[in-house]
């Protein structure tokens, strides 16, 4: 899988297992490093699943468990609609795709997408793009 899906779709399968807000996941594993660890591995093991990834971040920081809440249901339509969103922040920012999902993430929309409960991952990938340009 390419790095952008490598990425996106890690933070979300973790927020799900771990019952984490995904901006907050992006977060954590900017700061800690496992953004870089992701990516290098992705170029190593382009075959790899999601479970490699998973096991691999839960060695790290030696959360083991999953949570038993899940708050955080909607991961995978959740993870589409992030890539799209991803894909047009690199194109009008000129951007790679790490730094667009770094600017995703840090999104007040980012933060909105990321709980079940608003219902903002069910919103198409132009209506948050444009949400995100109104930001301030």
């Amino acid at each position: 899988m390419d790095d952008k899906t490598a990425l996106v779709s890690c933070i979300e399968y973790y927020s799900y297992l771990k019952n984490v807000p995904g901006n907050s996941v992006f977060a954590s594993f900017e700061t800690s490093g496992i953004i870089s660890m992701i990516l290098e591995s992705n170029q190593l093991f382009p075959m790899a699943d999601l479970g490699f990834y998973i096991g691999m971040i839960d060695g790290i920081t030696e959360i083991e468990t999953d949570s038993v809440e899940k708050h955080y249901l909607c991961y995978g339509q959740r993870g589409a609609r992030i890539l799209d969103v991803v894909t047009l922040l690199a194109k009008e920012y000129n951007l790679d795709n790490i730094s667009a999902c770094k600017k995703y993430y840090l999104t007040k929309t980012a933060q909105l997408v990321a709980e079940d409960s608003t219902g903002f991952y069910q919103k198409d990938a132009d209506e948050l793009f444009i949400h995100i340009k109104n930001e301030k």
